[in-house]
């Protein structure tokens, strides 16, 4: 039996990063180390996942503090990348939202343009490419923000996305020394965002729905 190789955890290239960005740029020393990190994750398991729904990581009372203590600045340094994302079926939707992070009424809204068409349903699992916990990030999509606290386990993540789809990542917390390294798993397997090394970066995420 041919022994088949794990899966690489791929960098995404950004579309663009502005000036004084330059550490997420794929190719540097970085983009090695994010190499290194992921392919560690991988080997322990920690970015493995099987269509999951939930999460189960809890904020703790200090990370919840640590969190409403922070005070981001507007992002204006904006980094592009693109993914890939397979589309949960409409029949499963209702099942899906169950067990998301969303509030009952935000279920209800989603599962409800789900069924007019107006949105797709795709999951981004994400973890810490570092394989470090208590970095918190906010995910937006279709106008619906969620606030998620990085482990180096893959949490799953419920995205609603239109037509023209954009979900931006955002850090709450500040970066540590080296910056955010946010691992997601999409459609093509395992792969690395643009590094995030302060509060006034935000990642925006051209989605592909398959």
């Amino acid at each position: 039996m041919m022994h088949r190789p794990d899966p690489e955890l791929q960098r995404l290239p950004p579309h663009s990063v502005q000036e004084g960005a330059s550490d997420a740029r794929p190719g540097g020393a970085l983009g090695v180390k994010l190499a290194i990190a992921a392919a560690a994750l991988l080997a322990s398991g920690a970015l493995a996942t099987h269509n999951f729904y939930g999460s189960d990581h809890k904020t703790t009372p200090a990370q919840s503090a640590q969190i409403a203590n922070q005070t981001p600045a507007a992002p204006h340094q904006a980094i592009h990348a693109a993914a890939q994302f397979a589309m949960i079926a409409p029949e499963n939707a209702a099942r899906a939202l169950q067990k998301s992070r969303f509030s009952q009424d935000q279920r209800a809204q989603i599962l409800a343009a789900v069924k007019r068409r107006d949105v797709r349903l795709v999951e981004m699992p994400v973890a810490d490419a570092s394989g470090q916990v208590g970095q918190a990030v906010s995910i937006s999509s279709a106008g619906i923000t969620q606030t998620v606290v990085l482990t180096g386990k893959l949490q799953s993540v419920l995205l609603p996305i239109r037509n023209a789809g954009e979900v931006t990542v955002t850090p709450v917390t500040q970066p540590r020394t080296g910056g955010l390294q946010t691992g997601v798993l999409t459609a093509l397997g395992p792969e690395v965002l643009p590094t995030l090394s302060s509060l006034a970066q935000q990642i925006i995420l051209d989605v592909i729905v398959q």
